[in-house]
């Protein structure tokens, strides 16, 4: 069963990051202009404070200053781990959406026939059926295509790899041993030979 990744109610929830940030941002700010007021007031009636008066409101700006980056850059980290998590969902309702029943039925009709021959020269001669087969062999090719997108996300880690891998780990397995075949014949066609690669590369990472 896939776990889906948890994650405090701060970091999902826009509005409560909004409200910690600029709450947090206020109180630094209101504290920081407090701090200052004194600091002037001091500096116009006793002047032989004022080099270090001078020195204490620098560090207060600097302080501030480095605060508020601080907070953007937390906003920054949470935006993005948001988006990966919505990213890694996204593709597991692709393959559960009814649009890809078509296609999974057909994979899962060519791991049946295929699995069953003894060698090559038999699968050879089933591919060949399959390839003359355009609807059936488009049907592959957009499967191949969607599934070495994801394996990119997963490569680059735009993606959550640990859900994905509970939920795909058997398909990505599957279909690459499925369309072996395929898939080199696919690359000597095109004269690609690194076509599919991250999606063969994340089968035998995700295999062990």
């Amino acid at each position: 069963m896939l776990t889906k990744p948890t994650t405090p109610p701060s970091k999902r929830e826009p509005d409560g990051f909004l409200k910690i940030s600029l709450n947090l941002t206020m109180g630094i700010g209101i504290t920081t202009f407090i701090a200052a007021l004194t600091l002037i007031a001091v500096h116009f009636y006793e002047s032989k404070y004022r080099d270090t008066l001078n020195f204490a409101v620098t560090t207060l700006a600097t302080a501030a200053g480095i605060s508020s980056a601080v907070y953007a850059l937390r906003g920054i980290e949470i935006n993005l781990e948001d988006k990966k998590i919505d990213r890694t969902l996204r593709y597991i309702q692709i393959w559960n959406d009814p649009s890809y029943f078509s296609v999974r039925q057909i994979a899962a009709k060519i791991h049946k026939e295929l699995k069953p021959l003894l060698d090559d020269t038999e699968s050879n001669e089933y591919m060949n059926q399959i390839y003359a087969d355009a609807q059936k062999k488009q049907e592959i090719v957009n499967i191949l295509n969607f599934l070495e997108e994801m394996s990119m996300c997963v490569h680059f880690g735009l993606v959550d790899e640990k859900s994905l891998k509970e939920f795909y780990r058997y398909i990505v397995c599957t279909y690459c041993d499925t369309f072996t075949l395929f898939v080199h014949r696919s690359r000597k066609e095109r004269n690609n030979p690194k076509l599919y690669i991250h999606l063969t590369e994340l089968c035998e990472q995700w295999r062990h």
